[in-house]
């Protein structure tokens, strides 16, 4: 069964930066739609950490206020080699409204943002899968399988997914912000290229019993990195870069050892571990982030580590400025180097970030310790623009060169 519509612009993927660019295009009075493949947003929702510029982001939209009622406010970062702190950033010092990093679980965002569109009357289409796509001169043409699970076999059920009707839907314009294995991207013909070393990690989130800093925690040895984020109500998270045959070795008793060896600061008692797994993450970064009439967000178009939760909060601020190009766009009725800006800007900050362009400079005065880290450092901070130049200043780092 065969079907077809137009709308103004189609989004491709259901996560923060889908769901938020739509908002960010209805907002202006544009028509959208998004497309996911799945059957909701995340099933199991792991906690993620907000950057400062997010959440101001997101209070303009009216959602700030809501989501850090629902989350744990963190106010400072200390970078730590072994047990001994070497140096510190004060969230409070960038000032404004949200002088702090917030985590909270992604099913929150995903589903504030998910209320936000519902009450503007946009479509968020789960189940429908973009199985082909073809830009022409008038917009972009997309072929989406809508997908249903039916039970077959004898005598053993078993349930399959099977497309049940198939949509031909017309847009003006595509946003691409469907992860790491991108549809999109790949159908554009655009690669993604390896820009350094996967990382492997051992993930672990628990109870534990005792006083838990209230600040997160970055330590960086010679082994690897890691991170500490605690979430509130006596709870926490451990991230612990391993060689990645190691990182599948999951366990309480496992979890103490890599505690011990490597978080020897942390003194309360681990009392139980609610959930755990070992996490690839890849360092890539796409050769293009836009094309005609289509533009890529997010994960779709670069990877990075996680002690900075830098991939997904720039993929924010890049929802909202995909959103204004292609209102911009629309209302000039052409492109007018929209996509080519959008393109130059995006990967010019992902070569600073991904340290393609070299490691910060370190300012007179710099602790010895963070000048020798400092390209590593540049990775763990959790800020992007503005804000990381304001608390690499901190450490008595920049990005500007000028030491």
């Amino acid at each position: 069964m065969r079907d077809m519509h137009r709308t103004g612009v189609a989004v491709v993927g259901g996560g923060p930066v889908g769901l938020l660019a739509a908002l960010e295009i209805a907002s202006r009075d544009v028509e959208v739609e998004v497309f996911d493949k799945d059957r909701r947003t995340v099933l199991h929702s792991y906690a993620l950490a907000l950057h400062p510029e997010s959440l101001r982001i997101l209070d303009e939209l009216g959602l700030a206020g809501g989501l850090v009622g629902h989350g744990h406010p963190i106010r400072s970062l200390a970078f730590y080699a072994g047990g001994q702190r070497r140096a510190e950033l004060d969230f409070a010092r960038l000032g404004g409204k949200f002088p702090f990093l917030l985590v909270l679980p992604q099913s929150r965002l995903e589903a504030a943002l998910e209320e936000a569109l519902r009450a503007r009357r946009v479509g968020v289409h789960w189940n429908h899968r973009v199985q082909d796509l073809a830009i022409g001169d008038e917009g972009v043409r997309l072929e989406v399988a809508r997908l249903d699970q039916v039970t077959t076999g004898y005598p053993i059920a078993r349930t399959e997914w099977v497309v049940t009707k198939t949509l031909h839907v017309e847009a003006s314009y595509a946003v691409g912000a469907d992860g790491y294995h991108s549809l999109v991207r790949r159908k554009l013909g655009i690669e993604a290229s390896d820009v350094g070393p996967a990382q492997s990690f051992s993930v672990y989130e628990l109870t534990a019993e005792g006083e838990l800093p209230d600040e997160a925690r970055v330590f960086l040895d010679p082994g690897g990195s890691g991170v500490y984020w605690p979430l509130g109500g006596g709870r926490c998270r451990f991230s612990f870069e391993l060689p990645e045959e190691e990182s599948q070795r999951l366990s309480e008793g496992r979890l103490r050892e890599l505690i011990g060896r490597r978080a020897p600061w942390f003194s309360a008692e681990p009392r139980e571990v609610y959930w755990s797994t070992a996490v690839r993450f890849e360092r890539r970064l796409a050769e293009r982030f836009a094309a005609a009439r289509l533009y890529l967000a997010g994960d779709a178009v670069h990877l990075t580590g996680p002690l900075g939760a830098q991939s997904m909060n720039v993929g924010l601020r890049e929802a909202v400025e995909v959103a204004s190009r292609i209102v911009e766009a629309l209302r000039a009725r052409a492109d007018a180097g929209q996509a080519e800006a959008y393109d130059a800007g995006r990967r010019e900050e992902w070569k600073r970030l991904l340290g393609l362009e070299g490691a910060p400079w370190a300012l007179p005065g710099a602790d010895p310790w963070v000048a020798d880290h400092r390209g590593r450092l540049l990775s763990a901070i959790p800020a992007s623009g503005r804000d990381l130049e304001a608390l690499l200043r901190q450490v008595g780092l920049t990005m500007g060169g000028d030491a």
